[in-house]
């Protein structure tokens, strides 16, 4: 099943700029597709993470010159070599984590076309034995127009949509008012439903343990990037002191940062990105590293539908998974999973029996993939 070409394409997201997270205003979101196809007509698609309102081009040059000209010819069928051959050609390049993203890409196209080609879905294909995965509503931004009865209302809509649990963000405010979000969220959900907050990396050690002891008493499942993503004694400190779980480092592409943090008790939730961890190859050794350790995974995803059937399938698969993010701004192609059989129902998101990712493309997304190919038949 040789790789005959490789196409990629970009699908822009405009935002006004009055929606902020604990970081940045969101002016605009880029989901970067990556389709591999076969010389028998079989294709699979893949997901770059491309986070930001920025120019796409730098992923889609590594794409076009680094990926695709090692990819082609090869066999699709040997996903481990194939990615075993892009990490070792790229260990010297110096380009660190921009390479991985792409890798994860390639990675998910691979398992979507082992998929079509096996007739079964990928979760089938990691040994699973279910076709579902629990998935939480995050959302809770900041803007001028939005108070915390904003929030709370979101966040009970999003319950009586399917979902189970809330993530709101946390760390751009005053603590009093951080504080209200928070509590009017716990009241629109109900005591019982998992609440998490998510500070992304901005708060410094004592604020994140000042923010940690104002919120506990809300019942925290956890708290997300409390501090610097690298500082793991930092994060130690936190867990320790507040008592509150903590779950991380979703944005790395590093199993050996992962690995310091489980062995130090920093993370109680070992949480990644499979558009950023290496696809579900990278997901699956991950799920593994956090089994050795007793600890669940939570799987980030802020991409498009396609990112997050991968995920879901790699949720399904590990049978280890405590939640997977269901963006409630960053919605990415998601009447796609609709159109495709994917369902939401208490707390579940669930997968059809389709082969692979389990994701039928639009004729939009089709076209731009024939338009904007990296590297021609």
């Amino acid at each position: 099943m040789q790789i005959k070409s490789m196409h990629c394409a970009v699908v822009r997201r405009h935002y006004d700029g009055t929606v902020r997270n604990t970081r940045h205003a969101w002016h605009g979101k880029n989901y970067v597709l990556v389709q591999l196809r076969t010389e028998n007509g079989l294709r699979g698609v893949g997901e770059m993470y491309c986070d930001g309102g920025g120019s796409p081009e730098v992923a889609l040059a590594i794409l076009r010159h680094e990926i695709a000209p090692v990819v082609l010819g090869l066999d699709a069928t040997r996903i481990g070599a194939i990615v075993h051959r892009l990490t070792d050609r790229m260990a010297l390049s110096a380009r660190g984590s921009a390479t991985s993203l792409a890798v994860s890409a390639v990675d998910m196209a691979l398992w979507d076309l082992m998929g079509h080609a096996s007739g079964q879905p990928c979760h089938h294909l990691l040994g699973g034995t279910t076709d579902r995965v629990p998935v939480y509503a995050s959302g809770g931004m900041y803007g001028p127009s939005i108070s915390p009865g904003n929030v709370a209302e979101e966040m009970a809509h999003a319950q009586r949509s399917g979902l189970r649990g809330a993530k709101i963000k946390v760390g751009a405010a005053e603590l009093e008012e951080d504080e209200e979000r928070v509590a009017r969220v716990r009241e629109a959900i109900g005591p019982d439903a998992p609440l998490m907050i998510d500070a992304m990396f901005a708060p410094t050690v004592p604020e994140a343990i000042a923010l940690g002891r104002s919120l506990s008493k809300y019942g925290l499942h956890f708290l997300e990037a409390p501090t610097h993503a690298n500082h793991v004694q930092g994060w130690a400190t936190i867990a320790a002191t507040t008592g509150i779980p903590l779950s991380g480092p979703e944005l790395s592409d590093d199993p050996d940062l992962m690995r310091r943090m489980l062995e130090a008790d920093a993370v109680q939730y070992l949480q990644f990105d499979v558009a950023i961890a290496g696809g579900l190859s990278g997901g699956r050794n991950l799920a593994a590293l956090a089994r050795a350790h007793h600890r669940p995974i939570s799987l980030h995803c802020a991409a498009s539908a396609v990112a997050m059937a991968a995920a879901a399938h790699l949720g399904a698969a590990t049978g280890s998974c405590d939640g997977l993010e269901f963006h409630l701004m960053h919605d990415g192609l998601r009447d796609r999973l609709w159109s495709s059989g994917w369902q939401l129902a208490d707390g579940f998101l669930i997968a059809p029996a389709r082969p692979g990712l389990g994701i039928v493309l639009g004729e939009e997304e089709s076209d731009l993939l024939e338009d904007g190919r990296c590297c021609a038949d």
